[in-house]
């Protein structure tokens, strides 16, 4: 590993050297075995508008493993400017320091509530070497956490769902660092259109990544040339990387510690640690800097794109000025509000399988916000599509219905699905577009299944019956729903049990008699399994029988022949791959879509006499 390390390092300063054999500036690199404590320097980044401004640094040492392994950082204490009141500040993160003229690393860590503007600088070389790392390859990745594929049973041969874990599994966040530990400089978060109640909601979950969620939006004619061309983006240079665009706007920023060419260094610390990226980017103009007693920062307006950046390593980002554009998913939102206002949203968001569930999940939040209510009786109506670039499509319809916090289900609801599509791994799933159209109504419409009643107790094979489902209305009132069910002819047991229920209970009982699934075999299998989730507005009928049945890569297989148990059974190998359960669903039925969002469960018991005649 050592070896390798130093093969990398190697090569990025030949890519150093290269570049000034072709005419193109880059500074001697003073390497970290020359850094000593008393060293004095000047930094460059931007405390306002667009003029690169520089500040002085004096050289305090050199702390050895001070990040992780094999990690080491210089300690520098940073004035000049308005340094002296503000500290070190949020989004000057790969600002470059020179020693003698020599580029030694980028300003990229800071102590949090330190009073004096005490930092820690990346070395170049670490830098360098993230120019080299390998780009994206395809990898499988297994069912996002919560869910798992699940056959049923209802006359058809192949129909998948996916089955829903309540959240019982939530996916971490890491935990903010101490106070007293030094830690990577936070990069300043710009939110443009969001409401402050959606930017209160997910600022933890941000700031758990590193980042510093600032309240902003565009400017016009704040900058004498708004639209920077390449040659503009030099050392000390502030970029926005465009998480969000269009009528939703959300940029990460740091500064550019390196330009050799079109190949672009920045921020000197990782900004979600992506690995390979695909972000775009663009010059920023700052605004203002805000002194702050727990962080200061920038504020500052994005121009147009320039580049992508490629990797989003440990010590830096790296990234190419023109080229090809990063791919972007289009999103849509149409919201028809119980005011009879009528809006609609248009942006693009990052294509990124952990980030764009969330800004999804984000935006949406934020655009029902300002218009629904957060308290109070309200029911949303959605139909959303997730397009693929193949011609499929994940398509959902639900109702969504309560007292507090209504408009903050549909973001999650939709972001469900999409994280479990992009987190799939398949190489052939590409996500194309996201559609939701959204009406809201200021009235509860829950209803609760109150009673379950069929024209038959005692069944043969082969015999059609009819259940009767009885839901109560918010306000007290009752509505019948008609499922009709079918014996199958193959049955052969002497009690059916008829399970009716919501959705959600459903989804519930499935996972507790079926345990543990499986990883969906590919993209239509997937595709399949998403678009038969079970809905909050139907009532679904599930009958089983006391036989044995089992989990095989993502399937389940009910009442499967005595022979092939016998086989997994007796085969230790072939048994490691399966999950048995005690019961298996014979039957799979539901409702027409219903206006309400439907609760509980109920069993029927059915007797089943002798053959059909």
């Amino acid at each position: 590993m050592v070896m390798i390390r130093r093969l990398l390092l190697g090569l990025g300063l030949i890519v150093v050297l290269a570049s000034c054999l072709l005419g193109q500036a880059s500074p001697p690199i003073l390497p970290l075995s020359g850094v000593h404590a008393g060293l004095q320097g000047v930094g460059r980044t931007i405390f306002e508008g667009d003029k690169i401004e520089e500040f002085q640094v004096e050289i305090l040492g050199v702390l050895n493993n001070a990040i992780a392994p094999k990690q080491d950082l210089i300690l520098a204490r940073l004035t000049g400017g308005p340094l002296a009141t503000t500290g070190v500040i949020a989004g000057m993160s790969g600002s470059p320091v020179y020693v003698d003229g020599k580029l030694v690393g980028a300003v990229s860590h800071a102590f949090p509530l330190s009073k004096d503007a005490i930092a820690g600088i990346t070395p170049i070389e670490e830098m360098l070497a993230v120019g080299n790392s390998p780009a994206s390859t395809a990898a499988r990745t297994e069912l996002a956490p919560g869910y798992r594929i699940a056959r049923v049973s209802d006359g058809s041969p192949d129909l998948d769902r996916v089955i829903l874990d309540d959240g019982q599994n939530p996916t971490k966040l890491p935990e903010t660092p101490q106070e007293t530990a030094i830690s990577n400089l936070l990069l300043p978060l710009r939110f443009g259109g969001f409401s402050k109640t959606a930017i209160d909601t997910f600022a933890p979950q941000f700031r758990r990544l590193g980042l510093e969620p600032v309240a902003g939006g565009m400017i016009s004619g704040s900058a004498a040339n708004p639209h920077p061309s390449p040659t503009d983006l030099e050392p000390g240079s502030m970029i926005s990387l465009l998480l969000l665009n269009g009528d939703l706007e959300l940029n990460i920023d740091c500064t550019v510690t390196l330009r050799q060419g079109n190949n672009l260094y920045a921020c000197g610390h990782q900004v979600l640690a992506a690995g390979p990226a695909a972000f775009p980017f663009a010059p920023a103009h700052v605004i203002v800097t805000i002194p702050s007693i727990a962080s200061s920062f920038k504020i500052d307006a994005p121009g147009a794109v320039m580049g992508t950046i490629q990797q989003d390593r440990f010590d830096a980002i790296y990234g190419r000025v023109g080229g090809k554009a990063a791919p972007m998913i289009p999103v849509h939102v149409h919201l028809d509000s119980a005011d009879k206002k009528i809006s609609d949203y248009h942006f693009d968001m990052v294509e990124e399988p952990f980030l764009s569930p969330l800004l999804l999940n984000l935006a949406v939040t934020s655009a029902l916000s300002v218009t629904e209510r957060s308290i109070g009786n309200s029911t949303l109506n959605l139909n959303a599509q997730i397009k693929l670039s193949d011609g499929q499509s994940v398509n959902l319809e639900d109702v969504l219905s309560g007292e507090v916090g209504t408009d903050a289900m549909v973001g999650a609801t939709v972001a469900a699905p999409l994280s479990m599509l992009m987190s799939s791994g398949f190489p052939d799933l590409k996500v194309q577009d996201v559609s939701l159209g959204i009406q809201s109504l200021d009235e509860k419409r829950s209803a609760t299944l109150d009673q379950v009643w069929s024209t038959k107790s005692e069944v043969r094979p082969g015999d059609h019956l009819e259940v009767t489902a009885l839901i109560r209305l918010p306000d007290g009132d009752t509505q019948t729903e008609k499922i009709p069910v079918e014996v199958p002819e193959s049955v052969t047991d002497k009690m059916l049990s008829l399970v009716v229920g919501s959705g959600s209970s459903i989804n519930a009982m499935e996972l507790r008699f079926s345990g543990l699934g499986g990883t969906p075999r590919d993209a239509q299998h997937l595709v399949r399994a998403l678009n038969r989730m079970r809905r909050n507005n139907r009532i679904y009928a599930l009958l089983m029988a006391p036989q044995r049945s089992f989990v095989m890569a993502g399937d389940e297989y009910p009442s499967p022949p005595p022979s092939l148990l016998q086989t997994f059974m007796a085969d230790p190998a072939a048994a490691s791959s399966v999950v048995f359960s005690g019961t298996s669903v014979v039957g799979d039925f539901e409702t027409q879509p219903t206006p309400y969002a439907i609760h509980g469960q109920k069993t029927l018991m059915l007797k089943v006499t002798g053959s059909m005649n």
